[in-house]
Formats: structure tokens, sequence, C-alpha cells
């Protein structure tokens, strides 16, 4: 019992510019962490993907490290499950997160779990390198603190970088997705979310429906999602063409059901806030859901104001996004299940003093699955009684 009093005390007050000196050496050393837990990932030059090894999820690209910042060095978001709301989204939450998953067969919040003072012993060891002994400077603490600041300034200067135009993307694919007309959207709603196929095969997004993400203007795309127009496979669980053989390990993760072009910082943008943002302000509702489909089939059914994560949490910048809206009612339509009912309650959290909030419960797993009757029904009706 003494010696974990003493180890509690030991970090009891910790040098923040100390403890990110450790998260950055973490970050020059990725690899070989990851390879040191025994996971298996794969890099680009913007981030690491793999299945979440926290909690036993088995979607190659579910979980994303950021080793050269996204909004930090060593950021990290597992897109499935959340577990960085449980762990902490620093490099260390996620040293935290692998060690209670593989020392205590941690599986959900409230099964035993690493301490935060055990994933810095860790880090220590790793690094063989002690918190006492880093030294930080008078100039670089001011530099921390400015970079910080710089970090939450303008969402729109971070916008205008991209150039590629709505003109330019329409012409690069065909508009509207076979894929998706199958699935009882309309020629109209593709059309107007310039949802269409990729047939370039020297294109990422080559065979996969490209769905662009525009600014708050309606002028530049700045990212797309890309939706595999294949099915999940029976023998390897990716979505890759059936008429040909499974990829081998090395290139599963090309064949994963969604994804995001290579720069594309979805955290910082809601899914038709260009179109929405309007509609938001003139009945000071936002209507928050998890991905794009969701969104097509609200506006099909004459509800404009809604506004899609593209996953199941809102990050701080989104809620700035909210907050500029002029929104004052949330209505919560996150998907019917586990990993739903877990958005929604992140969502009423980060936003229960900003604003009304309001969660009804769907018949349907989600709102996409649902008829035009029964979005009459369970929502425009809903939406009528408390606006």
């Amino acid at each position: 019992m003494t010696k974990q009093i003493t180890m509690n005390n030991k970090y009891r007050s910790i040098d923040q510019a100390k403890l990110k000196v450790l998260c950055d050496d973490l970050c020059d050393s990725i690899e070989t962490l990851l390879d040191t837990f025994g996971l298996d990932y794969k890099m680009n030059s913007k981030m690491i993907s793999m299945s979440c090894p926290i909690h036993g999820g088995d979607n190659e690209s579910a979980l994303n490290i950021y080793p050269d910042g996204d909004n930090y060095r060593g950021n990290w978001k597992c897109r499935t499950h959340n577990c960085e709301q449980e762990f902490k989204a620093s490099i260390i939450g996620f040293v935290r997160g692998i060690i209670s998953r593989q020392k205590y067969n941690w599986e959900k919040p409230g099964d035993k779990s690493c301490s935060f003072n055990e994933a810095l012993e860790y880090v220590q060891a790793f690094l063989n390198k002690d918190l006492s002994s880093i030294k930080i400077s008078k100039g670089e603490r001011e530099k921390k603190n400015f970079t910080n600041i710089i970090n939450y300034i303008s969402l729109k200067a971070e916008q205008s970088k991209t150039q590629i135009t709505r003109g330019h993307i329409i012409k690069s694919i065909q508009i509207p997705a076979q894929y998706y007309l199958d699935r009882n959207y309309s020629e109209e709603t593709l059309k107007k979310y310039d949802v269409g196929l990729c047939t370039n095969p020297r294109k990422p997004m080559h065979n996969r429906v490209v769905v662009p993400v525009y600014d708050n203007e309606y002028k530049y795309m700045v990212g797309c999602s890309g939706r595999s127009i294949f099915e999940k496979c029976n023998k390897c669980s990716h979505y890759h063409n059936p008429k040909e053989s499974c990829p081998s390990d090395d290139k599963k993760w090309l064949y994963s059901k969604w994804k995001h072009s290579s720069d594309f910082k979805s955290q910082n943008y809601l899914y038709n806030f260009w179109f929405a943002k309007d509609h938001i302000y003139e009945t000071g509702l936002a209507i928050i859901v998890e991905s794009p489909g969701n969104v097509w089939r609200l506006e099909e059914n004459g509800i404009h104001n809604s506004v899609a994560m593209f996953g199941s949490s809102l990050s701080d910048r989104q809620k700035i996004l909210l907050d500029s809206s002029g929104a004052m009612t949330l209505i919560l339509l996150t998907d019917n299940d586990e990993a739903g009912q877990k958005a929604a309650e992140q969502i009423k959290k980060k936003c229960q003093n900003t604003y009304r909030i309001f969660n009804p419960t769907i018949s349907k797993n989600d709102v996409a699955d649902m008829t035009s009757e029964e979005i009459k029904k369970e929502i425009k009706e809903y939406i009528q009684r408390v606006v």
C-alpha cells in the first residue's frame, strides 16, 4: 500500500511541458513502440491505421494514430468505439489502453485498467528517460504556449488551403453513383451532393463511391470519403472484387469498407454544414447524425438542417462550428445500437451546458434505413413537438 501511495504522489503535479517531451519522443519511436506491443499496422505519410487493439475490433482502418500531429503529436482515435474517451487521446493514453487490454484483459468501461502512473512508468522505461531529468527552458515554454493558441485560431484559414473546386470533382467521377441508387436514394439527392463513382484505376478511390466534403462556403473540397462498391468478403472480411482473390496481409488495408482521402481532417468539419447552416440559423435547431447517408435520407424528406460527424463522436472543432451556427437546440439521431448510444452520451456531455438536447429513439438501426412514413411519424412530428 505504501508503495502505491508513493507512486501516486510522485506524479501528482506533472510538468506538462516535460510530459510533452516524453510524448514527442514516443512519437519519434512509434514503430518500435507498436512492434513492442506486437501490433499489426499500416503507415502512410499522415497517420498509422490498424484495427483497434484496445477493444479488440476487426476493422483494419478503425484506429488512427497521428505521430506528426493532427490536433497535437500522437493524438489517436478509435472510430468505432471511441476508446480514446476512456483512456485519453494522447499517445500515453494509447499506451494505457494497450496495457489495459494486454495485461488486465480490459473490454469495456468499468473493467480493471492501467492507471496513468503505470503507463507513465512504462513509457519512461521504454524510452530510458526519467521525467525528472528533462529540462525545459523558459523560451521553450513560451513557444509551446504560443503554438497551442495558434492551433485553435481560425478554422476558415485552414479551409482555404485546398484549391480543388467543386467543378473539378464533378468532372472526375460518375454522378450519380449507381451503388446508392440501388439503395433507394434519389438521383436528385446524389447529384446535389456530388456522390459519384471513381473509375480511374490510377486514383486512390478507384472502385469506390466518392462522397466529397466541401468547405463552409461550398466552394472547395476539403476532403472526401470513399465507400467500396463491393460487399464484405466472407473469407477475409475485406471489401474487394469477389471475382478476384483475397488480398495478401500487406494489401488488406487497401480494401477497407470506407477510406478517407489522406489529407482529410474529418474532425474539423461537419458534413453538410455548407447547406445546413442557413437552415440551422433560421430554426435554431441542428440535427446530429453519424454519416452522410443519414443526411441524404433526411434531406429527401424535407429536413434540411442535419449535419454528420463522420463517426461516433463530436470533436472540439465540430462543436465550434455548431456554436457559430446559431443553434440553440440539438436533436441527436445517432445509430440505434450500442455505439450510437455511446455517441449520444458523448455529445450530451460535451454540449449539455450550451444547448437544449433531445435524443429520440428510432425504430430502425439508423435514419438511412427508415421509410418516409417512419421519418414523418418518428422524426418530423418529434421536431414539431420540441422546437
